[in-house]
């Protein structure tokens, strides 16, 4: 844990920069293996936005402390908090 927290963040920059494939293996590693499935069966590649995009979202779930739920549970609340911020208002004329 010592050489972790002393050389992990270099490591894995310079892993980054010289073998991409192997840092987006470390990456699905630790990442809920549900989530890893779903890119797993994607039709192509993730582009770089793409995998910003994910990283926020694993962040922020582990931020919120709901890594211990099913991820079908989180996921079906952002789903469902995404549907309501952008409902739109169904007009009352009669």
């Amino acid at each position: 844990m010592a050489d972790w927290t002393t050389h992990g963040k270099d490591t894995l920059a310079r892993v980054r920069q010289d073998d991409p494939s192997t840092y987006l293996r470390v990456l699905f590693s630790i990442i809920p293996k549900d989530i890893a499935v779903s890119i797993d069966q994607r039709t192509g590649p993730l582009d770089s936005q793409e995998m910003r995009s994910m990283r926020r979202l694993a962040d922020l779930i582990q931020a919120a402390g709901a890594t211990g739920l099913e991820s079908e549970t989180v996921f079906a609340w952002i789903e469902e908090d995404l549907r309501a911020r952008l409902a739109k208002t169904i007009g009352t004329d009669a």
